[in-house]
């Protein structure tokens, strides 16, 4: 274990939220700091254009905020409003189950919400965070997703109008799906690939205990285990993608993804196998082509060195439970967030024994990457 050298606690209270951050600078001789203690359960991370961090909350706990903003000294609020937080009756826009998250360099925060909260038709979000305003809704429907369909994350293409999200569904069903932002027109693509599907038989195992999912009736079952973390390359060419329940990860150019007139098989035949990863819930990468992984198994934050292209981990830590939400902030560090409760699951002798807490932490990496993604 990681040794505190020192800690300066600080606690807000933002009353219409009802929620308390413990803020912290602990440093140990890794690098690593734990900057917030969290008392939500996070699904999703980006930086706001401001440097402040936005929270999508883990739909299963139903929070009473869909989204809340965080700044650097702890104090919180909904996000964007209280009304769309909240899902208020008579709002006309109303976030449900938020995802994914990415801002842009122009102040619009994309948010991926795939409406399973309240069983709400899916959809993409993009919020003017500088003024304040609606920037545009995607209204996400057949065949691009199905009955089944959970989009989980984003990628915003940093060179041409295109948004790429995964789609982690049940079955063979999972694949990738793909938003031309000039018609607003999106396509499922890789159906059942590969690439794109959970591995039968790879179980997620942490400190020997297997990780299931309680379904609604209280049955346990394996957690949805296909594509989920994404990631574009610093000029957009390559989009990187792999099941969560994989030892691959993948890439496909994105001028492939963009090309409608491309058969099923033969986008399917222009995918590579990039390198080996651990189970992991979520990936960046820096400007200089390194991968970074959540390695759920050793809890620990991993990289995939650009020019080798061989895993090595990069910082563990026994609070390290369920990483993801990995981006950059403006500061040039890598920030990520635990979910302790995705390692509860489980009853019984076998239950896992993990902290209450949440933490969001930062480390230095051997580069920066985009802010937010």
């Amino acid at each position: 274990m990681h040794l505190i050298k020192k800690a300066i606690l600080q606690t807000a209270v933002f009353a219409a939220v009802g929620l308390a951050i413990s803020g912290a600078v602990i440093a140990d001789e890794t690098g690593l700091q734990m900057v917030f203690e969290l008392p939500i359960e996070p699904a999703g991370l980006t930086i706001s254009p401001k440097g402040d961090f936005l929270f999508s909350l883990r739909q299963e706990e139903k929070p009473l905020n869909r989204v809340v903003e965080v700044s650097k000294i702890g104090d919180s609020k909904p996000f964007p409003t209280i009304a769309i937080a909240q899902a208020a009756k008579d709002e006309p826009l109303i976030l449900d189950a938020v995802r994914g998250m990415q801002a842009d360099g122009n102040g619009v925060v994309w948010m991926l919400d795939n409406g399973r909260r309240s069983e709400l038709p899916p959809r993409v979000i993009a919020w003017d965070y500088g003024h304040k305003k609606l920037h545009r809704v995607i209204n996400l429907v057949a065949p691009a997703v199905l009955t089944s369909s959970v989009p989980d994350d984003l990628a915003l293409d940093p060179g041409a109008p295109f948004l790429y999200l995964t789609d982690p569904s049940n079955g063979g069903e999972c694949s990738l799906i793909v938003v031309d932002l000039t018609t607003g027109f999106a396509r499922r693509v890789l159906q059942g690939h590969p690439s794109v599907m959970p591995v039968e038989g790879l179980d997620l195992v942490i400190d020997g205990v297997k990780i299931e999912t309680r379904r609604l009736d209280g049955s346990l079952a394996d957690p949805m285990g296909g594509v989920s973390p994404l990631v574009l390359d610093r000029k957009g060419e390559w989009l990187y993608f792999g099941p969560l329940r994989s030892n691959r990860l993948y890439r496909v150019k994105t001028e492939h993804l963009r090309n409608a007139s491309l058969s099923a098989d033969k986008l399917a035949g222009l995918v590579e196998q990039y390198a080996d990863k651990p189970l992991c819930a979520g990936i960046t990468m820096d400007f200089k082509g390194n991968i970074y992984v959540s390695d759920l198994s050793q809890k620990a934050i991993g990289v995939i060195q650009a020019g080798t292209k061989k895993y090595q981990i990069l910082v563990s830590d026994p609070r390290f439970l369920w990483p993801g939400g990995l981006c950059f902030g403006n500061d040039g560090r890598l920030y990520f967030y635990t979910n302790a409760s995705r390692t509860r699951a489980t009853t019984g002798t076998n239950r896992l024994q993990s902290p209450v807490a949440n933490y969001l932490f930062r480390v230095q990496t051997p580069a920066s990457g985009r802010v937010g993604d």
